[in-house]
């Protein structure tokens, strides 16, 4: 009975260490997608299209099912400047579905671009 507890508690922490790797990663790629001080005005700010989605060849006659692909700054900057006032973090939290992390690094971006400005703790405007 103790070497299988000591078995699942290595089991657990090998677990531990891959999700952590696997986070580290995940932030990389992040830093990838959405790149500080990126100096693009807001009119820049337009759906990409991913034409990777439909990899399989479809006949040249067939309408094309594919959806634009808005870019996360984009996206929460677009929240903030449509909302009427001020945005709270729980708000595009709702919205838009990232992690706070997230949220975050984008609002901090977006505050050293000079788009938006705090207003209280966790609470922005366009400015």
């Amino acid at each position: 009975m103790k070497e299988l507890e000591t078995f699942v508690k290595t089991v657990g922490e090998g677990l531990r260490t891959l999700a952590q790797g696997v986070h580290a990663i995940a932030d990389k790629l992040e830093s990838y997608v959405d790149v500080p001080g990126d100096d693009r005005s807001e009119s820049e700010f337009e759906p990409a299209v991913n034409h990777n989605i439909h990899a399989k060849a479809t006949p040249a006659d067939a309408p094309s099912r594919e959806k634009p692909v808005i870019n996360a700054t984009a996206l929460v900057y677009e929240k903030i400047s449509s909302a009427e006032g001020s945005v709270s973090m729980d708000d595009l939290h709702q919205e838009t579905g990232f992690d706070r992390k997230k949220l975050s690094n984008i609002l901090h971006r977006l505050r050293l671009q000079g788009k938006i400005k705090n207003v209280g703790k966790g609470v922005y405007v366009k400015k």
